[in-house]
């Protein structure tokens, strides 16, 4: 058999071999965006109330405070030459919320408690400023 041969016979099996490579890593890929991409992103608002994309697998609890932020692309950056170029964001914060229910492991309701919440906009865990850590000692 020539080299053109195996060439030919060869590239149906690296192709199927690729798609399956690539369809076992869909399974992976769609948690991989839901915990780094998606997560804590508003997905619908309705008068006061949000629907986000956070869950009791990802550690969401009833009474839990988010502050809310929109993102907003700035522009690009370029550290230098042969540097990363890509855009730059920017993250204004918008108002807060409160999770009233979680709704499954990936979905929670909650009410907007100040400020605005709006579809696309983006949640993230509300961290006391003040630490008690040192009270008492």
């Amino acid at each position: 058999m020539n080299m053109q041969r195996m060439k030919k016979s060869a590239a149906p099996a690296i192709l199927i071999v690729t798609a399956l490579i690539f369809m076992s890593g869909c399974a992976s890929w769609n948690k991989a965006y839901h915990k780094y991409i998606m997560r804590g992103t508003i997905l619908e608002t309705s008068g006061n109330e949000v629907y986000l994309c956070i869950g009791s697998r990802d550690g969401a609890q009833v009474g839990q405070k988010f502050d809310v932020y929109k993102l907003t692309t700035q522009g690009t950056y370029q550290p230098g030459k042969g540097g990363v170029v890509g855009p730059t964001f920017r993250k204004d914060k918008t108002g807060t919320i409160k999770i009233t229910q979680i709704v499954n492991e990936h979905f929670a309701r909650a009410t907007v408690t100040s400020g605005t919440a709006k579809k696309d906009y983006v949640a993230e865990l509300e961290f006391p400023v003040e630490c008690d850590c040192n009270k008492g000692k």
